[in-house]
């Protein structure tokens, strides 16, 4: 999705989510997902999932649990996911309300990948990430085998990610294009 700043993009992804995920209610009307998606949020403006003084381990901790995994193989789990966040040694023990922008992303990743999703609704994921964390992130999503919605103004992103183009204009109007960002760009007689 992309558009304009002020349109409307992180508003129709938290509608999408739903209240029950850190979205929104819609004043009318339902939102229904398939009984098999499995959605995950990214949100632009995750600052209220790590206001608290829980330890890195004990934040990633709570996810590898929702996410179905029992038994001796949960504390391997835990340091593994922690350690592929780039997260190692006493790094683990401090409070994730002193993460950076880029690290509190990172765990956020994380949980997506431990909670299963196979639906991945994302808002600016590339803000706060340096440019490998970009590259690693698309690589990740590139690979990714289930769906992805997605704001981003990051064009090269965008560029090599998307296969189906909503612009959402000033004027309310939105444009549903079946292709690529440069193939949009182009029908719009923009150069990419």
């Amino acid at each position: 999705m992309i558009g304009e700043n002020g349109v409307g993009k992180t508003t129709l992804l938290r509608l999408l989510m739903g209240a029950d995920a850190g979205g929104l209610k819609p004043q009318h009307g339902t939102v229904k997902w398939t009984d098999k998606a499995r959605p995950g949020y990214f949100a632009q403006d995750h600052a209220a999932d790590f206001a608290s003084d829980q330890t890195l381990t004990d934040w990633i901790s709570g996810y590898v649990r929702a996410g179905g995994y029992e038994g001796g193989d949960v504390e391997t789990l835990i340091r593994g996911t922690l350690g592929r966040l780039l997260f190692g040694g006493d790094e683990v023990k401090k409070a994730v309300k002193v993460l950076s922008g880029g690290e509190q992303s990172r765990m956020l990743f994380g949980r997506l990948m431990l909670l299963h999703s196979n639906v991945l609704v994302m808002d600016e994921p590339t803000n706060h990430l340096d440019m490998e964390s970009i590259e690693s992130l698309n690589t990740a999503l590139e690979k990714f085998n289930g769906t992805l919605v997605f704001v981003s103004h990051d064009r090269e992103f965008v560029s090599s990610l998307a296969t189906r183009i909503i612009e959402i204009r000033q004027d309310g109007r939105i444009v549903d294009y079946r292709g690529s960002y440069d193939e949009y760009l182009a029908s719009q007689g923009i150069e990419a």
